[in-house]
């Protein structure tokens, strides 16, 4: 599984991480809900079961089966917004940190 996190997003989410040290990784899962699908960007503690942890550029993700499947060669960059971090994948939906 590759994932990039651009500079500028991996200090928006090491801020992240050091404002709940009882998140220690983020997670990178496929949703659905209000109509709509797309994959979410969360702190977390720990992985779920059947959770792949990867390290990229200092920080921890825990990916569900469809993230660390449908989103290899993807990028973590940041939005429209000074602490908004997306997730860009040409195949694949656009999703945010909620």
């Amino acid at each position: 599984m590759r994932l990039e996190v651009t500079p500028e997003a991996r200090r928006v989410l090491a801020e992240w991480l050091a404002r709940d040290t009882s998140h220690r990784a983020l997670r990178i899962m496929f949703v659905g809900g209000c109509g709509a699908l797309g994959y979410r960007l969360t702190p977390a503690a720990d992985p779920m079961t059947g959770d792949e942890t990867i390290e990229v550029g200092g920080l921890t993700f825990f990916l569900d089966y469809k993230s660390r499947t449908d989103l290899d060669g993807a990028r973590v960059e940041l939005g429209d917004g000074p602490e908004e971090v997306v997730i860009v994948h040409d195949a694949a939906v656009v999703g945010g940190f909620c």
